[in-house]
């Protein structure tokens, strides 16, 4: 027979336990999701790391992981915002009623 777990408090907020088969489905789903992130860059996967370096150029910023047996991860970001629309809206009834589209950013395949 198993035993019953009692509700606990954190904080100000009672909490109630899961139950054992929510924790079971609670760990499959942690467990795929690391699969799947294990998979992402599997080439860095098990490596000793040296370092980590971070550096701002040009408006690129870099970021670089150096492997103890001399291989090194980069990963290259660029501060881009791009316009998806541009409209003119009437916002008095509560509805967002569009008075006017300037632009809107054309889709895929439209």
């Amino acid at each position: 027979m198993t035993k019953k777990r009692k509700a606990g408090r954190v904080g100000n907020i009672e909490v109630t336990p899961f139950s054992a088969k929510k924790l079971r489905e609670i760990g499959r789903a942690i467990k795929k999701k690391y699969d799947r992130l294990r998979k992402r860059y599997k080439e860095v996967r098990g490596r000793r790391v040296d370092w980590i370096d971070h550096r701002f150029e040009e408006g690129w910023l870099y970021v670089g992981v150096r492997f103890m047996d001399g291989t090194y991860f980069s990963l290259q970001f660029t501060p881009l915002i791009e316009t998806e629309g541009i409209e003119f809206s009437n916002m008095n009834s509560g509805d967002n009623v569009v008075l006017k589209e300037y632009y809107m950013r054309p889709r895929d395949g439209h």
